[in-house]
């Protein structure tokens, strides 16, 4: 079963961090700016906070945008 997940994405910020907003909603914090590392990072960062493999994340939408939708396979 897949599960859909939406992230708003905060670039360029002084610390990292995940941030929770009711069901399947998250604000992700990153200190990196460049959309590849950005996208990356938020992945990373999701891996370790849900204990999913990173391999099993992939963004669905909003590859260039500061809001996402990611399944978790």
């Amino acid at each position: 079963m897949n599960r859909k997940i939406t992230i708003k994405v905060k670039p360029g910020s002084l610390k990292r961090s995940i941030e929770t907003f009711g069901s399947d909603r998250y604000l992700i914090k990153t200190t990196e700016t460049d959309n590849a590392k950005v996208n990356e990072d938020i992945l990373f960062m999701l891996s370790k906070y849900t204990g999913t493999p990173q391999h099993r994340l992939r963004i669905i939408a909003g590859i260039n945008s500061d809001d996402k939708i990611i399944t978790i396979e």
